[in-house]
């Protein structure tokens, strides 16, 4: 297959993934009606109690050990940086992945950060990666560690024949109540905010708070404006779509991460 079959192929696949996603996704992810009321409902969200209820700390600890084995060898310990198309390629094909990007600018593509298809999907031979490329390189860079989530934890979690995995411009509260995305969405949070980095950022004493006291949190709120600097998202600056999507994602590894350290010391 030529290249430019192989990505037209990637476009279809991932058109037919959206549109399939968007048919049978369930009632608590299409009651977002809005980013900016998922942006609310991340503030609002009881992060401590959802990680508790569906991770413990002994299988936080085992994901962590998946990702540093496998993909990450100084994951919580350095920061992950800015990747190229090239060596986001490179890793994937270490992993025994298949790496795609797809430039998908029309709107119901732009919700898409990207996908994951495991080995038992039976749409590709191989697992495959693909990112959309119409986002900014911060938002490529925390979907790739994403998807790399998935496929590291891919045994620990995933089923035969329930292995797509889509990155989408909402849903992250609903990653509150599965496994599977909270898993890989535990390797974002730690490639980002390192231990180190969070322990000065937050609180790290074991003094329980009020979901009030954590939902707002100044230190919270401070880190994800750091955070977003730190990766050169200049949200003011971007459309209105793009600036609301990636502030969703920021609120959410950043509240994540502040619950991972308060919950677990982790």
């Amino acid at each position: 297959m030529t290249v430019k079959k192989r990505i037209s192929h990637i476009v279809g696949l991932t058109k037919d993934i959206v549109r399939t996603t968007e048919t049978t996704s369930n009632t608590r992810a299409t009651a977002l009606a809005t980013t900016s009321d998922e942006i609310t409902n991340l503030w609002k969200a009881d992060y401590g109690r959802a990680l508790r209820a569906i991770l413990s700390k002994s299988e936080v600890r085992e994901i962590s050990a998946e990702g540093k084995r496998k993909a990450w060898p100084h994951l919580n310990e350095d920061a992950v940086r800015l990747g190229s198309m090239s060596e986001f390629a490179e890793r994937a094909s270490s992993l025994g992945a298949d790496f795609r990007v797809a430039k998908m600018t029309w709107p119901s593509g732009l919700a898409v950060f990207g996908f994951y298809l495991g080995k038992d999907s039976g749409l590709e031979k191989r697992p495959l990666i693909c990112l959309n490329g119409a986002h900014h390189p911060a938002a490529l860079a925390a979907a790739f560690l994403h998807e790399v989530g998935h496929h590291v934890t891919a045994d620990l979690f995933s089923t035969r024949n329930d292995m797509v995995q889509l990155s989408r411009q909402t849903g992250y509260e609903a990653h509150l109540g599965d496994a599977r995305e909270l898993a890989a969405d535990v390797l974002v949070s730690l490639g980002t905010y390192p231990r180190n980095m969070a322990a000065r950022l937050f609180d790290a004493a074991p003094v329980r708070k009020t979901v009030a006291e954590r939902s707002e949190s100044p230190a919270a709120r401070k880190a994800v404006l750091g955070l977003a600097r730190r990766y050169g998202l200049e949200l003011e600056n971007l459309p209105i779509q793009k600036r609301l999507q990636y502030q969703a994602g920021l609120i959410h590894f950043t509240r994540l991460r502040q619950a991972l350290l308060e919950e677990y010391g982790f």
